[in-house]
């Protein structure tokens, strides 16, 4: 956590600057500097890490593809790519928004490179104590909610009020509780569906290699009370950041794809590709309700998950009792 705090309020100084520079046209050559400075910092955060050399050549190529958004031409494309999303090739913010982006994937794949793939990431997890700390938990919510709100303009273009219209947040109705735990339960299904089918293609021994990492994860999940606090946390952080401030620039498709390349737990398997089929059920809320509707949605399907874990280990302890019973 100490390592991460200077990074986080370099990259929380980069989010205030493009807000400023969004209205002083003179204020986007510093900013375009220090987004520029910010990459090549990946290449040598990553060389102070005593890292293997394929996680240095991956964050070289990291920090190459976060600087693409740097160059108009790019952008360009890219705007023709998203024709109905609100990306404005020319916005400083949104060019911020990208570049940050990259780093957030990029943050996410090179701890999986610097452990050497999962069997080093399962190590490290089972070298800690207390992985799911609540303490934690609140604390990477609120970094991600602190960040969606600063991009929107908190303090800079917009009042308290104006930021939460443009996040599309608000106390959550009874129809809007309803219809996020209607979506969460068709998920569910969808995910069950796909889950068989990945179990059909794939022999038993290389599922579970695929998913020990997030196995371990579920291990530490015991009671509900723990559940709760790992949905919660989950929803609102990352539905606020993604669903609300990302979404309606880049679209729901993109946005997704940015939201499951994050979860370095499932690397490049199957469980990717099915993180990602979630995170578009999430942003089809988001863009047909609000992003509150996302939020009881996504805390929904963590929620059934993780309870699931817990009631299957309880049920399990009974089943063994009843085994030692004359």
């Amino acid at each position: 956590m100490p390592r991460a705090v200077p990074i986080l309020l370099t990259l929380g100084v980069l989010v205030l600057i493009a807000n400023y520079a969004e209205q002083r046209p003179r204020w986007q050559p510093m900013l375009y500097s220090a987004l520029l400075a910010a990459n090549a910092g990946l290449v040598l955060l990553t060389l102070s890490l005593e890292p293997n050399l394929s996680a240095v050549a991956l964050s070289m190529a990291l920090a190459a593809l976060a600087s693409l958004p740097l160059w108009r031409p790019a952008r360009l494309r890219l705007a023709m790519w998203l024709p109905k999303s609100g990306f404005k090739a020319d916005s400083p913010l949104h060019v911020t928004a990208l570049v940050l982006c990259a780093h957030l994937i990029a943050n996410s794949l090179l701890n999986y490179a610097l452990a050497d793939g999962l069997s080093g990431l399962r190590e490290a997890l089972q070298a800690r104590e207390d992985v799911l700390r609540v303490e934690d938990m609140l604390a990477q919510m609120l970094i991600f909610a602190l960040f969606g709100a600063l991009g929107v303009g908190l303090g800079t273009r917009r009042t308290l009020s104006a930021v939460m219209e443009r996040l599309a947040l608000r106390a959550p109705t009874l129809r809007e509780l309803y219809i996020g735990f209607s979506v969460a339960f068709i998920l569910l299904w969808i995910v069950y569906a796909l889950s068989v089918l990945w179990q059909l293609l794939f022999p038993p021994e290389v599922l579970e290699r695929q998913t020990e990492l997030s196995g371990l994860i579920a291990d530490n999940i015991e009671t509900l009370s723990t559940a709760f606090w790992v949905a919660l946390t989950a929803a609102i952080g990352e539905e606020i950041a993604f669903r609300g401030a990302l979404q309606p620039i880049f679209g729901n498709w993109l946005t997704s794809a940015v939201f499951a390349l994050t979860h370095a737990q499932y690397a490049f398997t199957p469980a990717l590709g099915i993180i990602f089929v979630v995170s578009l059920g999430f942003g089809w809320a988001r863009q047909r309700y609000n992003t509150t509707v996302a939020i009881v949605a996504h805390f929904a399907y963590n929620f059934a998950l993780a309870a699931f874990v817990v009631f299957g280990r309880y049920a399990l302890e009974v089943l063994d009792v009843l085994e030692m019973m004359p």
